[in-house]
């Protein structure tokens, strides 16, 4: 039940984008009969041209997180994806906000934004909710274990009880990986890659930083694997967040 549930959970994060090379331009029109649309194909030849809308301010110290590229399936090992047109009208808009930041020389807005990315991406659409699945499964499978070891004499019981209590602990942390640590991985992967081309530079990272990068996104993703000790996979977001934002802040 506890799995079933699991899946279901993991399939409506899951729904993401599909894996493209470009991204359309996004258009800003009125057709005649008022009505406003924003769509990646050019308007039809009668219809009005609007100007794109400015990003919303941010105050400083303060993060804004775009909308999230949710985990999605990638071909060949590409990990690019299509956005909408609000999914590219809000990361232009971050785009434009960090670049103010850093003309202003807001230190701390340039690390709230980050942190802010990291936290939604970590917990956000549900995910806040699954750190409570080994607790369930431990609960369970222990319940299960008392009542096998009903009627059985008290040097039995214990040895029993405790099996499946170990067995809870083993089944919840293999849960835990799958439907929580799996996709946190997956999604700070793909919307920090998005971030590095949105930090308000108008350039790409240096090398060094690139390479830094792509090796905490390594070696979270393998931290996230099932045969992983339990506290890797939080130590390596620490260092991921803290890659990311020295990255931020000396692009």
């Amino acid at each position: 039940m506890i799995a079933a549930a699991g899946l279901l959970l993991l399939s409506l994060l899951g729904q993401g984008q599909a894996p493209a090379q470009a991204q359309p331009r996004t258009y800003y029109w009125r057709d005649t009969s008022g009505q406003t649309h924003i769509t990646n194909t050019p308007p039809p030849a009668n219809a009005e041209i609007l100007e794109p809308p400015p990003p919303p301010a941010v105050e400083p110290g303060k993060g804004g997180s775009p909308e999230l590229i949710r985990q999605s399936a990638s071909r060949g090992g590409r990990r690019q994806v299509v956005l909408n047109p609000a999914q590219q009208q809000a990361w232009e808009a971050l785009n434009q906000r960090l670049a103010k930041a850093r003309a202003e020389g807001d230190r701390r807005t340039l690390e709230a934004v980050t942190e802010s990315l990291i936290q939604d991406c970590l917990w956000g659409n549900g995910l806040w909710a699954m750190p409570i699945v080994p607790i369930v499964s431990v609960l369970l499978l222990g319940l299960m274990g008392w009542w096998l070891a009903l009627g059985l004499r008290l040097g039995s019981q214990i040895p029993l009880i405790g099996g499946f209590l170990v067995l809870g602990l083993a089944f919840g942390h293999l849960l835990l990986n799958v439907f929580l640590y799996h996709p946190q991985a997956v999604r700070l992967r793909q919307n920090l890659e998005l971030l590095e081309h949105h930090m308000g530079t108008g350039k790409a990272l240096r090398p060094e930083h690139r390479t830094l990068l792509q090796q905490r996104y390594q070696a979270l993703e393998q931290a996230s694997e099932p045969i992983q000790a339990p506290w890797r996979f939080p130590a390596e977001v620490q260092s991921l967040r803290e890659a990311m934002k020295q990255v931020m802040v000396e692009p």
